[in-house]
């Protein structure tokens, strides 16, 4: 009976999800927001339920270049949980914070056991994310951000660029123990994205952590193209700013929904198609050439992956960390949207060397 509930429940969300996407909706639907107005931070209680990726089996844990590591389906009674879009880890993994399109952040320890296996999250702090001055963000298209990067990757309580859809823009913000402060300034963006379009706004941001780039940060739009279809994105890099094109037209019609640089600088992308009953996700490895060489920028898949055969969901949210064991792992986080039939999802993989 369990297995057939399990199964009824997999065929009602593949079926929404499936007419969803056939009628071109897909990811833009989604349910009431929390209003953030009056929202101070405040610690909410957290519910992680273990996952096992690949449905077929638990045993199996290398999809791809990549090793399963771990877990946890994440939920909360608490409004301030869902619509997560961003993620940032500290440099070992053991802290994290998000950002939602609802204008809220939260931030929450990560715990692991000795064998470096994420344990189950069970708390988080949550606040508004302001504007200047420590204002109040009260319109919607004003809060929608979709992704965090830390300025310095060894400085988690320290400063980062968070990203924002609809109102087009990029902050630098301050993250301290008590939560995430008003932005400090917005950065100067280039003139093309003025003309960005509701959700087609900058979805992905990465410092670059190594190499010749070191320090410089890329920004990617989610839907925005160039007259050949190629995504297009920027690099910003000791003040001159690089027009970067992703993906050749003919390989599909994934979105990139994060990204994040490995210590050496390569770059690693989230990206994410609906496509009829289906979630796709998908990892690319970029190297920090690619970036610098003016052409398209193709890189190398690292693992597929899609709703019918293993757990995942609307994945936004991309990080790095290097774990004490020296691994490279990383960590990836779905947006629910809001939606009762849609889930927080938070799993981690492992990079082994080339």
């Amino acid at each position: 009976v369990f297995m057939i509930i399990c199964l009824l429940q997999h065929v009602r969300v593949a079926l929404l999800g499936g007419l969803l996407a056939l009628f071109g909706i897909g990811p833009a639907i989604a349910g009431p927001k929390p209003d953030i107005v009056k929202l101070t931070p405040h610690e909410i209680a957290l519910s992680s339920q273990p996952l096992s990726f690949y449905r077929g089996s638990e045993n199996k844990k290398i999809f791809g270049r990549l090793i399963y590591r771990g877990g946890f389906k994440v939920r909360s009674s608490s409004p301030f949980w869902g619509g997560l879009s961003g993620l940032a880890l500290s440099h070992k993994g053991t802290h994290g914070v998000a950002v939602s399109d609802a204008g809220f952040w939260t931030r929450f320890t990560l715990a692991y056991d000795k064998a470096g296996q994420l344990q189950p999250l069970k708390k988080a702090m949550v606040g508004p994310i302001r504007a200047l001055k420590n204002r109040v963000l009260k319109r919607g298209r004003d809060r929608d951000a979709e992704a965090i990067t830390l300025l310095k990757a060894n400085k988690f309580f320290s400063q980062a660029y968070i990203s924002f859809e609809q109102n087009h823009r990029v902050g630098r913000f301050v993250i301290k123990k008590s939560g995430v402060e008003g932005p400090h300034s917005y950065l100067r963006l280039a003139s093309v994205t003025k003309r960005l379009r509701g959700n087609a706004g900058l979805e992905a941001l990465a410092v670059l952590r190594g190499g010749a780039l070191k320090g410089g940060l890329v920004a990617i739009a989610q839907s925005r193209k160039d007259a050949k279809g190629n995504f297009i994105g920027w690099l910003s890099h000791r003040g001159k700013l690089r027009k970067l094109r992703f993906l050749p037209p003919k390989l599909d019609k994934y979105r990139i929904t994060d990204a994040a640089s490995l210590p050496n600088g390569d770059l690693v992308l989230l990206e994410r198609r609906y496509k009829f009953f289906k979630i796709n996700i998908r990892v690319r490895l970029v190297a920090q050439k690619e970036l610098r060489r003016g052409r398209p920028i193709a890189g190398k898949i690292l693992m597929e992956a899609n709703s019918s055969e293993h757990r995942v969901d609307n994945m936004e949210g991309l990080a790095v960390h290097v774990n004490k064991r020296g691994q490279t792992i990383l960590t990836l986080l779905s947006d629910d949207n809001f939606n009762s039939f849609q889930d927080t999802l938070i799993i981690q993989f492992e990079l082994p060397p080339t």
